[in-house]
């Protein structure tokens, strides 16, 4: 009887990673298949598709003195022709504010808003003498609601949110507007996330090459082109993608007003309260916000569809160190459970289609449940090798043989689309290309590592944010930033902005 139930946990087990694997190459075909069809189709001149479409960009902070005037450099040199720059200091105790009102000509104003979301205390407002950047200072409620504060004060058409520590490529604004303006089924857009450690920056352009040293941010570096350029792109394209990154999105104003907005505890929109009965919130707020406007569109018979695009980039500052990355994928396990428990009708009812068939349970088992299995299966396999009912050598050596396998095609394939997506890029996104042959077998290297080290890193810190969903913890725990660091160039008048590691 023993020996039966060890088989059948066995099958399971193989089961679930042989499905596991089938997925990922599934989704690394679509992306294949799809990469250059979705280029082309939103590859068309801004002005062929009637530019006025005016775009609020949302920029909470809190604590970012260090970073937040680069950011408004940054966006005030964006390509677009028509839009408004929104700054949310969400209660900071450092110097947000005072930096601010120092380096910027603000002057107080007021404002009556009508379309309103409830949020913590707006204590004042300022604007510049062109309206073009505002200026709220708030007491502290959390990102969602610096975001919904914005969302109130917004007079776009279009809302994009970005982190304070962003950098976007100078055309990003417009391509992820475009598929907004073609397509009304489109409700949520967003770009390619890359990794900002280690790169200069100037005149609003990364110049430099050089691979961070950072093993930390060289595992992440692989991490986010996979995630980004394949998973997403292929999830997308099938209509199952329940995400996209708060350090830029792009939404329509109307329907976030018609769904409440973001969603934080003192958030009490007629939406919000039909689907909650109870009072909610999340650390996760840009994945609850995809799935609610998926979950409103659906339920009102409306196509909605989440398109993430590979081309517009956005430059962003990633953790550097062991407890910081800790901290930040532990809050990532967390709420992408507080958002599929929550939102946990929609599983497996064919009424919210793609949402409810494809994402829901992929987004549950291959990515919730992952981290249990994954021990469970490890703690199974040192089990039967103990009792003498598998032979352990070989199960080591065939992990360590799928293992290296899997890290170096996946590397391979990395480094492959990254050099691929560089011909289809604009010139400041060329910096971010690692062309050397020494960068490349760097990079493959550090993955094959970070298999055997960085995977069950990940491992251990998102049990940590089950067991924190599990214990009702909730917390933000937000990350160290690095910042914007100011260098000289001896024999130039121009000043070198650098993303120190």
């Amino acid at each position: 009887m023993e020996n039966i139930i060890i088989r059948v946990i066995e099958k399971l087990f193989i089961l679930y990673f042989l499905g596991y694997f089938l997925i990922d190459i599934a989704l690394f075909i679509i992306f294949l298949v799809t990469f250059h069809s979705d280029k082309k189709k939103y590859d068309v001149s801004f002005k062929e598709i009637d530019p006025m479409h005016r775009v609020t960009v949302i920029v909470p902070a809190y604590n970012e003195e260090v970073s937040i005037l680069h950011c408004i450099h940054m966006l005030k040199n964006l390509d677009y022709p028509d839009f408004e720059i929104i700054i949310v200091n969400d209660g900071s105790t450092d110097k947000t504010k005072e930096t601010l009102l120092n380096s910027i000509s603000f002057k107080p104003v007021e404002i009556n808003i009508t379309d309103t979301i409830n949020t913590a205390d707006v204590k004042d407002v300022y604007s510049t003498e062109d309206e073009k950047i505002l200026f709220i200072n708030k007491v502290n409620g959390g990102k969602a609601d610096s975001i919904n504060a914005g969302i109130n004060y917004s007079s776009g058409e279009f809302i994009c949110t970005i982190d304070a520590d962003s950098i976007l490529d100078r055309n990003s604004l417009k391509a992820v507007v475009t598929p907004m303006i073609m397509d009304s089924s489109v409700i949520v857009t967003g770009g390619q996330l890359a990794v900002s450690n280690d790169t200069v920056i100037e005149n609003n352009k990364i110049v430099n090459f050089r691979m961070p040293h950072n093993i930390w941010v060289l595992w992440q570096i692989t991490e986010y082109i996979k995630s980004f350029l394949v998973s997403r792109i292929g999830l997308s394209k099938i209509n199952s993608l329940l995400i996209m990154s708060g350090a830029f999105s792009l939404y329509r104003r109307n329907d976030l007003l018609n769904t409440g907005g973001f969603l934080t505890s003192v958030n009490n929109h007629s939406y919000i309260r039909n689907i909650f009965k109870e009072e909610k919130s999340t650390v996760c707020e840009d994945m609850e916000i995809v799935v609610r406007l998926s979950r409103y569109y659906l339920e009102n018979n409306k196509k909605g569809r989440v398109v993430f695009l590979p081309k517009p980039l956005c430059w962003t500052e990633v953790p550097d160190n062991f407890a910081n990355l800790y901290k930040q994928r532990s809050r990532w396990q967390l709420g992408l459970a507080e958002c599929l428990f929550m939102h946990s009708r929609m599983f497996f009812d064919p009424r919210y289609k793609a949402t409810g068939m494809l994402a829901f349970p992929y987004y549950f088992f291959l990515e919730f449940l992952s981290p249990i299995i994954k021990i469970f299966a490890f703690a199974f396999i040192a089990f039967v090798g103990i009792q003498g009912l598998i032979n352990l050598k070989w199960v080591m050596f065939m992990l360590l043989f799928i293992t290296v396998t899997t890290a170096l095609i996946t590397s391979i394939i990395t480094v492959f689309i990254e050099r691929w997506s560089e011909k289809q890029a604009t010139g400041n996104r060329d910096a971010l290309r690692y062309k050397s042959a020494g960068d490349w077998i760097k990079l493959i290297i550090s993955s094959i590592i970070g298999d055997f080290s960085y995977s069950f890193f990940k491992i251990f810190a998102q049990l940590k944010g089950t067991l924190d969903f599990i214990r009702k913890k909730s917390d933000w725990n937000k990350f160290e930033r690095r910042g914007i660091k100011k260098v000289d160039v001896p024999g130039t008048s121009e000043i070198k902005l650098k993303s120190v590691n």
